[in-house]
């Protein structure tokens, strides 16, 4: 429930670019939803996973789909991920259980991009950005260690806002770039998109 609710309260009070999901309308259908977006049913399915039942979806129901933008289209995926993730270190699992470099492993490669499994290898791939430069859908990489090894990453949203699986307190969570977390240890992002 608490899951549910984060869900909602995203779509709700987090700012929003163009979004690349499509608000369910009396009648539709995901199989109805997929032929207007040119997608295959199997896919819309795919990058839906908080829907358990796709015969029964709602009237305002947030569907996930494919815009053409793949920077809004991975953000709106991962935030559909909130009800849906579970923090497991380790875990292989995804989008079920996993941990913060699992997860964006799985996200960035439903639009057809390869990371590595974790974090530090993760932070070697595409271009350093500063925390000034960086846009939505780039990788944010943190340390929690004196030694300034990485061991976090996450996704920025855009708008000031980024989203991680982040622990097994908190799951999947989005977080302002101004927090004292984010402030504390944040190092770099990368541009892989």
């Amino acid at each position: 429930m608490k899951k549910v609710i984060t869900f909602l309260i995203t779509f709700l009070l987090i700012p929003s670019q163009a979004m690349a999901a499509h608000s369910v309308k009396s009648g539709d259908t995901m199989w109805k939803i997929s032929q207007q977006y040119k997608m295959s049913y199997a896919d819309l399915i795919s990058l839906n996973p908080q829907i358990s039942n796709p015969a029964l979806i709602n009237v305002g129901d947030k569907i996930a789909v494919r815009s053409g933008d793949t920077a809004t289209d991975l953000t709106d995926y991962a935030k559909n991920l909130q009800s849906v993730t579970s923090y497991l270190y380790g875990g292989n699992n995804p989008p079920y259980k996993t941990d913060c470099s699992g997860w964006t492993q799985h996200i960035y490669a439903k639009f057809g991009i390869s990371l590595p499994r974790v974090s530090r290898q993760q932070a070697n791939v595409g271009t350093p950005i500063t925390f000034q430069n960086m846009k939505k859908g780039d990788l944010m990489f943190f340390s929690s260690n004196s030694d300034k090894v990485i061991n976090h990453v996450g996704i920025y949203l855009g708008n000031g806002y980024w989203i991680s699986n982040l622990n097994s307190q908190y799951h999947v969570k989005i977080q302002s770039i101004y927090d004292s977390y984010t402030q504390k240890y944040f190092l770099w992002a990368q541009r892989v998109i």
